[in-house]
């Protein structure tokens, strides 16, 4: 927190340590001041991702992009306990989540410009 004045975190893997790191005392302090935005998809009630999205393997580039199906439902327990610890701490930042959303550069790609927008906007 001393070092940047932001963060935009897509998909994020919150470990414990890093969860326990933003509840630690004085965290909320150094953290209020910044802009924080937390991103993710996954399957949200009645909207799963799919397992296989055959546009995740178009380019010869990135012929195989799986964009792992289960990846940011697996996340989401880390993602709402550091939301759970910033909410208790008074810190303030953006959350958006997109249901049935990817974990890959494709799915960020279409995304991209809310936490551009949150950063750098006006």
């Amino acid at each position: 927190p001393t070092l940047f004045g932001s963060a935009a975190c897509m998909s994020p893997c919150f470990q414990p340590g890093t969860i326990a790191a933003t509840a630690a005392a004085g965290a909320a302090n150094a953290l209020r001041d910044k802009s924080i935005y937390i991103d993710n998809g996954g399957d949200v009630d009645d909207v799963k991702v799919p397992w296989f999205d055959p546009a995740d393997h178009v380019t010869s580039e990135h012929w195989w992009n799986p964009g792992y199906f289960w990846l940011d439902t697996q996340l989401q327990p880390g993602i709402d306990a550091v939301r759970f610890a910033f909410d208790m701490m008074g810190v303030d930042y953006t959350y958006h989540r997109v249901p049935g959303a990817r974990h890959n550069e494709r799915a960020w790609a279409w995304r991209i410009d809310k936490p551009l927008m949150h950063l750098y906007g006006r």
